[in-house]
C-alpha cells in the first residue's frame, strides 16, 4: 500500500475544521479523519459536512468506540464514514460487532490499539476477525512524557499483514521514520492543523515521506529536559497559561524591568516573613540555570 497522509482535524469547531481540511487537501492530503473531539462537540454534522465537501476522499470517524459496537458504526457509515474507529481495549464481543457492521454498513474497521497491554497478541487477534486496520497510537499524555509510537510500529508490522496506521506527535521530521518502521497511513495532527499554512505543512510532510528523508522542523515536537526550556523561550507567558488551561500561575510575581524573560528549573523555598536565611541558603544551593521560588 503507496503511504498516504491522514489529517486528523482534531478541532472543537466545524467550520475551522472544514477551513483547515480545504486547505489541507490542496496540499495533497489523502484522508481526512473526524476527529474524536470534533465528533463529541458537533456530532456526526461533522462526517456529513466532510463527505459532502470531499466526496471523492476517504473520510475517517475517530469515534473511539468502546461499547455498543454495531449502533456506532451504522451511525457513522451512514453519515458518510468510510472507516471508523475502535478501540483495541475494548471487549471481543464489542470489536466483532464492529466488524460486522462495518460489513452490512459498507464501514472498513480500524482498530485503535492505544493503551492496550498485549498488542501483539490483540493485533493478531484483530486482524484474525476482519478488521481492516490497525493503529498504533501514542496519546499526547504520553507523548509529553517524551515517548513515540515506532519502537512498537516495528513489532507489529512484523505479525499483521493489514495496513498500519501511525499516530503521535508525526511532523516532517518523523514521517520517514514512520513509513520505515511499517506505517502505510501517516496521521498527522498537530503538525498541520496548528500550522500557519497547512497547505505547505501537507505539502513538506508529503515531500518527507516521498523522498524517504526527514525535513528538519522547528515546530510542532514533543521533548523532554533541556528541549523543554528552549521552547519556553519561544513563546509568551499566555500561550504558556492558555496551554495548561490557566491553571496553576505563578501570582503577584512581577520583573525588575521590562523586556526580560525569565525560564528555569524551579528550586523552591518555603519561607516565612521577616525570614531572610532560607532564601539565601537557596541561592547557595541553586544549581546554575534553576529558578528560586
Amino acid at each position: 500500500m503507496k503511504p498516504i497522509i491522514q489529517i486528523a482535524l482534531d478541532f472543537i469547531e466545524l467550520k475551522r475544521a472544514i477551513k483547515l481540511a480545504h486547505e489541507a487537501v490542496a496540499g495533497g492530503a489523502d484522508w481526512l479523519e473526524a476527529g474524536t473531539l470534533l465528533i463529541k462537540s458537533e456530532g456526526l454534522d461533522a462526517v456529513r459536512t466532510l463527505r459532502k465537501d470531499f466526496p471523492n476522499h476517504t473520510i475517517v470517524a475517530d469515534m473511539k468506540t468502546a461499547d455498543t459496537g454495531r449502533m456506532e458504526v451504522e451511525i457513522a457509515a451512514k453519515s458518510g464514514a468510510d472507516i471508523v474507529c475502535v478501540l483495541g481495549g475494548v471487549s471481543d464481543s464489542t470489536i466483532k460487532e464492529c466488524i460486522e457492521a462495518g460489513k452490512n454498513y459498507g464501514a472498513k474497521i480500524m482498530v485503535d490499539l492505544l493503551e492496550v497491554e498485549n498488542l501483539t497478541q490483540r493485533a493478531k487477534q484483530v486482524e484474525n476477525w476482519g478488521a481492516d486496520y490497525l493503529c498504533i497510537h501514542t496519546s499526547i499524555d504520553a507523548q509529553m512524557k517524551g515517548k513515540d509510537p515506532f519502537s512498537v510500529l516495528k513489532k507489529i508490522s512484523k505479525v499483521v499483514t493489514i495496513p498500519i496506521s501511525v499516530a503521535g506527535g508525526i511532523n516532517s521530521e518523523t514521517a520517514p521514520q514512520a513509513v520505515e518502521a511499517g506505517a502505510s497511513i501517516i496521521i498527522v495532527g498537530g503538525a498541520i492543523i496548528k500550522s500557519e499554512n497547512a497547505r505547505g505543512a501537507t505539502r513538506l510532510i508529503k515531500k518527507s515521506i516521498k523522498d524517504r528523508k526527514p525535513i528538519k522542523t522547528a515546530l510542532y515536537k514533543r521533548v523532554t529536559g533541556e528541549g523543554i526550556k528552549e521552547i519556553l523561550f519561544k513563546v509568551s507567558t499566555p500561550n504558556i497559561s492558555d496551554a495548561l488551561h490557566r491553571g496553576n500561575p505563578c501570582r503577584d510575581i512581577r520583573p525588575v524591568f521590562e523586556g526580560i524573560k525569565m525560564v528555569g528549573r524551579a528550586f523552591t523555598v518555603r519561607t516565612y516573613p521577616g525570614d531572610w536565611a532560607k532564601p539565601v541558603e537557596a541561592v547557595d544551593r541553586a544549581d546554575k540555570g534553576d529558578v528560586s521560588n
